[in-house]
């Protein structure tokens, strides 16, 4: 039987601990650390395909090193996966942006549980990964490149898969506390076990847990709450699942002014935060997934699966009036245009947001029927699905009902062409929408092993369905959308040297998108008070890059592991030429050294970013060094202590201008088992 790694990824960004003690550990030929490196199945393949023979590059994250990293923030888990990046600005749990490989956020698939939590009225999942519990996570699933024939619209760029903690199979129970920086406070439990069932086994988790935090600025914060629960049955020929969860959360912002125009109306910037007393988000998600599998011989089964989400959101906005006084940076200078000031005048800086509040509903419903096949060198997929996507909208922006139905047949597919061939990868699908109407999309891969590497290559086409809002807006909503389109090529390898206790891969990738959708202030539209205005296609991108990673084991205490990506990332904007991408940094990279011994692990990491655009196109967001450390020691079998402390050196990390910087930031805690 496979195994499902105990560590992180195998190969891919910060391959894993225990993989790389594996491989250092196993009989020095290169038959074995091919074996092991084999027996890591990607789940999220819905194949259950090797990491060693895929032909797209992944990484696999498991609980054991979120544990070890005593991460408070699932943004700092992602953090180190190559050619991902992240904006992410204000105290925890607040704005957060992502982007992979170039590509923006409505381009990145996020799943939970099997469930689709891209949002339909915006294609993104909103602030939901600075929100997410780390510690209900039992493994994450990064596959980048185009993961479009498996999973549909908004996979251009890839799809991050998280799975929550589910039951094992011998009973764990724990509590724990923690305590730290901006008043971090946090309580969680966890309940894993297991009943023998007729001819099969039932496990069983519950989670919860409660997060209390302060902000940055004065009346910043951050309240979270999680409950999870999780049931799964596995028998002789029938597995069944359900996975329940939901959360609350609710963060107080700071008010955020920007100047953009300088002097003589020259290009410049200007931006601060001042407290704001009456200003918040609140955030409820829900999500249900059931799945039924019956094998029906050693080598064929089916698959039925449901899930359902919910997210409810509401923004809320008093106009406190004045909120205090800046200094102006230069002359003629202007918080409102209309009144302007000299350099080192005090500038009154008002609350005039627009008062009330918006909400927002998004909910989608997933049916899914899967036929699989295993044997004589072929793992073959084949499937048909259904997906129901709301939206709604109400407040002080207007109101939105929008609804739209996917049907889509796919089928997936790798064959192995005897012991030493190649593995030949293969996949298509066609989605038909109600709105719209239909995209059929399609991958193509290799993978071929040589000694103890691999070289893969992959082409795939993709595409991101206009959102909900961008059809049904009502100003700016255009019907006659048309989906964005993309391709992209990826070429790599990947090597284990198990008589040197190490491991690699490098890849190179290229893709394109076009007809992105954006807003064309140019556009007649007579539902606007200047009379012009709609969203339409036109934008383009194109981006190209390199990831390299890697991990040496030193010996039985030490581990060292790195990445670095090289990201060329360029938009076109309608009429006008080909632009660097904002927020996109050209160079990142991540270096850890890991120590183990006895009930002692210690993690020393950095994280390096080049400087990169903000969403002016103008202005620079500097460059940084950031380092962290994580700690966890284990007092006894029942009791165990750790901490995280990030920016040790207390750096200016800036990750958006005009917020104030998160500094140096740290918490303790304390686990016990029972």
């Amino acid at each position: 039987m496979k195994k499902r790694i105990s560590g992180a990824a195998a190969l891919g960004v910060f391959p894993a601990f225990l993989s790389i003690t594996a491989l250092a550990q196993a009989p020095r030929n290169i038959e074995s650390s091919q074996a092991s490196l084999a027996e890591t199945v990607v789940e999220a393949s819905k194949l259950d395909k090797d990491l060693f023979t895929l032909t797209q590059a992944a990484t696999i994250i498991d609980e054991e090193q979120i544990e070890r990293g005593a991460y408070t923030d699932l943004t700092e888990v992602l953090r180190s996966v190559p050619g991902i990046e992240f904006k992410q600005v204000g105290g925890p749990g607040q704005y957060n942006y992502i982007k992979m490989r170039g590509f923006g956020s409505a381009n990145i698939l996020v799943v939970v549980d099997g469930v689709t939590m891209n949002l339909p009225s915006s294609g993104d999942v909103g602030n939901l990964l600075s929100q997410f519990d780390p510690a209900s996570i039992a493994r994450i699933e990064v596959l980048r490149g185009p993961q479009t024939v498996l999973y549909g619209s908004n996979a251009t760029a890839g799809v991050i898969s998280i799975t929550t903690k589910r039951g094992s199979l011998e009973p764990r129970r724990s509590i724990s506390v923690e305590a730290g920086s901006l008043n971090w406070k946090k309580a969680k439990a966890s309940l894993q076990q297991y009943f023998d069932v007729a001819d099969g086994v039932l496990s069983t988790s519950l989670y919860a847990s409660h997060t209390d935090s302060d902000g940055l600025l004065k009346y910043e914060g951050t309240r979270d709450t999680t409950l999870q629960a999780s049931a799964d049955y596995r028998g002789k020929s029938i597995d069944a699942g359900i996975a329940l969860s939901r959360s609350n959360n609710r963060f107080n912002y700071a008010h955020l002014k920007e100047v953009t125009t300088g002097p003589n109306g020259k290009p410049a910037y200007w931006g601060m935060q001042l407290p704001d007393p009456n200003a918040y988000n609140k955030r409820r998600t829900e999500t249900a997934s059931a799945y039924l599998e019956h094998r029906l011989s050693e080598r064929l089964s089916q698959r039925l699966s449901f899930g359902w989400t919910q997210t409810q959101r509401t923004t809320v906005s008093v106009n406190d009036g004045l909120l205090g006084y800046v200094t102006a940076p230069w002359d003629h200078f202007s918080l409102d245009y209309k009144n302007y000031f000299n350099r080192g005048e005090q500038v009154p800086f008002y609350d005039n947001t627009r008062e009330g509040s918006a909400d927002y509903k998004d909910q989608s419903k997933q049916l899914n029927y899967s036929l699989r096949y295993a044997g004589l060198g072929f793992k073959v997929l084949g499937g048909a699905e259904i997906y129901d996507a709301r939206a709604s909208q109400w407040g002080m922006f207007g109101k939105l009902d929008g609804q739209d139905k996917r049907k889509s047949l796919y089928a997936n597919g790798e064959y192995q062409v005897g012991k030493a061939g190649p593995t030949l990868a293969a996949g298509v699908r066609h989605d038909k929408y109600d709105v719209w109407g239909s995209k059929t999309t399609g991958s193509v891969g290799i993978n071929q092993r040589i000694g103890n590497a691999t070289v893969y290559s992959n082409y795939a086409t993709s595409y991101a369905a206009p959102t909900l809002s961008q059809l049904y807006n009502p100003t700016y909503g255009n019907t006659n959308l048309k989906p964005e389109s993309g391709r992209t090529a990826e070429l790599g390898i990947r090597q284990a040297l198990p008589d040197m206790g190490m491991n690699w891969e490098a890849s190179i990738w290229h893709g394109k998108v076009k007809d992105a959708i954006l807003y064309d202030g140019t556009l007649v539209n007579p539902r606007t008070s200047s009379g012009f205005g709609l969203y339409a296609n036109g934008d383009s991108l194109r981006t190209q890059g390199m990831e390299l990673s890697g991990a040496l084991r030193i010996n039985a205490q030490w581990q060292l592991k790195a990445n670095y990506t090289y990201t060329d990332s360029q938009t076109k904007k309608k009429g006008k030429d080909f632009a660097r991408t904002v927020q996109v940094a050209r160079h990142k990279g991540n270096i850890a050294l890991g120590y183990t011994q006895g009930p002692l692990s210690v993690d020393v990491s950095a994280f390096l970013t080049a400087r990169r655009y903000d969403w002016t196109g103008v202005d620079w967001i500097p460059g940084y060094a950031r380092f962290d450390i994580s700690a966890r020691y284990a007092v006894n079998r029942q009791l165990s202590i750790f901490t995280r402390l990030e920016n040790i050196f207390d750096r200016e990390v800036r990750e958006g201008l005009g917020y104030k910087p998160m500094g140096f930031y740290g918490v303790v805690g304390a686990e016990y088992r029972f």
